[in-house]
């Protein structure tokens, strides 16, 4: 896939130049936990691996291979999480913003086809990991994502996401003998103000300069004021010559469209798709059952 764009202040320039991005995809098994990533990588990709090629690959994909996941039904809910839950869930975003968010059908349904303990352990978790400025979020509290997983596992947010992408960088470059770069990605949002270049809001954690998480607070600004903001997917963390905020943003927003969403955006989604009745019939086989794009190749360059 070929795309080109104008940018302006890509890498250390302060020009305008025109960008050719060229991405490189390829189906991968699923990955399951005690994968190999950088093997994978190389084995998939070796041929398009070339000098400062990006090698973008899905945090979720990272946390399952890691094994950094975790059992919800391993959390129990209690009365309080379930009352706050509620009202937040239910009330905030079923009642109050969902008529400025335009998006309250599918909310609606995810609401009343997920049992409220389900929805409980879920929000309890996310305030372990994140406090009460992500557990105000609508979905994928801090990070923590439900859909492509078994059973009632989901992958956690790599807290040390920026020395795996350096790690992962390292080995690929061994490996191949060629300088390549790194970039670890979420599909949960960030939103950049249209006429600032090196700031983002995200709503989840990001090792990446310039982006500030503010978990569910940052959602509801994103959405609130569109004209002020671009929407993009989170780049997690980064590794390698510094390409500027806007770009890298840019390369994710293509990289999440190439990539799609497995088995749907939604743990709800997911169920519809491979036809079970609940989380506890999903079973791990099931994960191969379609062709996943864990990991893509971008190359970079300029037009003068």
């Amino acid at each position: 896939m070929l795309y080109c764009t104008n940018d302006r202040g890509v890498g250390n320039s302060n020009g305008k130049h025109r960008v050719v991005i060229r991405v490189f995809k390829k189906p991968f098994r699923y990955w399951y936990p005690g994968v190999n990533i950088v093997r994978e990588i190389i084995d998939g990709y070796k041929e398009y691996l070339v000098e400062k090629s990006i090698v973008v690959i899905s945090e979720k994909a990272i946390s399952v291979a890691f094994g950094n996941i975790y059992d919800e039904s391993l959390v129990k809910p209690d009365p309080i999480s379930k009352c706050f839950t509620k009202i937040v869930d239910s009330y905030l975003w079923g009642r109050v913003l969902y008529k400025l968010f335009h998006h309250s059908e599918e909310f609606f349904e995810l609401i009343r086809e997920t049992p409220l303990d389900h929805l409980a352990s879920h929000k309890k978790l996310s305030m372990k990991y994140g406090g009460l400025i992500h557990f105000i979020k609508p979905y994928s509290e801090a990070g923590i994502d439900t859909t492509n997983l078994p059973y009632y596992y989901v992958s956690l947010p790599l807290r040390n996401a920026d020395k795996i992408a350096r790690d992962l960088r390292g080995d690929i470059v061994r490996s191949i003998d060629r300088d390549v770069y790194v970039l670890i990605l979420d599909s949960d949002r960030t939103f950049k103000p249209k006429y600032i270049s090196n700031l983002a809001i995200s709503t989840r954690p990001s090792y990446i300069n310039g982006i500030i998480d503010l978990g569910g607070l940052g959602y509801i600004l994103g959405r609130l004021f569109p004209r002020i903001f671009t929407e993009y997917p989170t780049p997690v963390a980064y590794d390698g010559e510094w390409l500027g905020l806007p770009q890298i943003l840019r390369i994710s927003r293509i990289a999440e469209k190439s990539m799609g969403h497995g088995f749907g955006r939604t743990a709800v989604e997911m169920l519809k798709t491979l036809g079970r009745r609940s989380f506890s019939e999903v079973k791990w086989r099931d994960m191969s059952r379609i062709k996943h794009y864990p990991v893509l190749i971008f190359t970079v360059s300029k037009l003068k």
